[in-house]
């Protein structure tokens, strides 16, 4: 009886050291990007798999910030150190790939019930993700914004064996500096990385995504009347802008007779809150993907312009900003202002061209 109590108590202990070995190992090295972002030697680029649905809702617990930015992908383009050096708020970057307004919605809400100290919201706006077909992002899950831990994810990212796995691969391409297994998408305030290397058919997969038949979604519109009401209930500053998408996904709205649509998108958003609109026909949304200064692909503007975005919205820095760029919208100009982008269309020579063929040589 006695060495049978002894095996036990010897088969727990070791039982629990392994666990505690493994989850050390996968917490220093943090092969998602979950925990931290120290050790650039040696973990600076994160695992392919990381999933900034994720990790940006545990960081943003974490770091507690005092502004975060939210949209899409494009929003990852919002400098939080910026942010920061302008208001004086830290902040935070939530944008997320092909995040619909629902999805924002969620998020706004689970950073209200996770951090005290948030006091300004920077939402980013794109036409595609308020079609009524757009589906949710596959990596959103809805049960880990509803509660403060989430275990699932703390058992897949620190217990489990892929994690170790993928920890084990996160050092080696590291120490040997490949990316046969990792990349740097992001960093550690949550914005995108502009030193990541797309893929060389990108700009022509996304020209393919681009829709060519769309209809707004009604819902879309009560989420984003919902985020303006939980700011307003919760004294937050909000600031929602139009991303400056360029003139090659403009033309293809025009091409596939939904620029109308987009339009009453931007005529229905006004309807519930003031916006910024940097989209249109204007010299950086039509200036030359090859230069790689104002996009850093032709679904993603650089964060120079994202810069450009906040010194407009927070009046600051104003003679660095072309005067060109960025109307506030109220429902008193917003026709005005639809009709001077129409016109103002007829300033780039490409347009009524073949976009695929434009895009080979821009």
């Amino acid at each position: 009886m006695v060495s049978n109590k002894k095996w036990t108590f010897v088969v727990v202990v070791c039982t629990l050291s392994i666990m505690l070995t493994i989850t050390t190992i996968n917490y220093v090295i943090d092969p998602y990007g979950i925990y931290h972002y120290s050790g650039k030697s040696y973990n600076y680029q994160k695992s392919k798999d990381s999933d900034p649905y994720l990790f940006k809702a545990f960081q943003s617990k974490k770091y507690q910030p005092e502004a975060i930015v939210l949209g899409t992908s494009r929003a990852m383009r919002l400098n939080p150190p910026l942010i920061e050096s302008l208001t004086g708020s830290k902040a935070y970057n939530i944008g997320l790939s092909a995040a619909t307004p629902y999805i924002n919605l969620k998020y706004l809400e689970y950073v209200l019930k996770v951090d005290k100290n948030i006091n300004s919201v920077f939402l980013g706006l794109d036409f595609e993700v308020f079609d009524q077909k757009y589906m949710p992002h596959a990596n959103f899950n809805e049960k880990r914004l509803d509660s403060f831990f989430y275990t699932h994810d703390l058992f897949a990212t620190l217990l489990s064996a892929q994690a170790l796995k993928d920890s084990g691969k996160v050092v080696v391409d590291n120490f040997n500096k490949t990316k046969k297994f990792t990349e740097n998408r992001y960093l550690g305030d949550g914005s995108f990385d502009e030193t990541h290397v797309y893929s060389p058919n990108n700009n022509q997969d996304t020209l393919r995504m681009i829709p060519t038949e769309l209809e707004v979604s009604s819902d879309s519109m009560l989420y984003i009347k919902k985020i303006k009401e939980l700011c307003e209930q919760h004294n937050l500053d909000l600031y929602i802008y139009i991303s400056p998408v360029h003139a090659i996904i403009l033309e293809t709205y025009w091409q596939s007779d939904i620029w109308s649509k987009f339009e009453d998108w931007k005529r229905q958003l006004v309807d519930i809150y003031p916006i910024w609109d940097f989209s249109g026909y204007h010299e950086i949304s039509m200036s030359s993907l090859r230069q790689a200064d104002n996009y850093n692909d032709l679904s993603h503007f650089s964060k120079k312009v994202g810069n450009f975005i906040l010194y407009r919205m927070l009046n600051k820095e104003i003679k660095q900003i072309p005067s060109y760029f960025g109307v506030y919208l109220t429902p008193n100009n917003v026709e005005s202002h639809l009709e001077n982008l129409r016109l103002s269309r007829q300033g780039w020579s490409e347009r009524d061209k073949n976009m695929f063929e434009v895009l080979n040589t821009y």
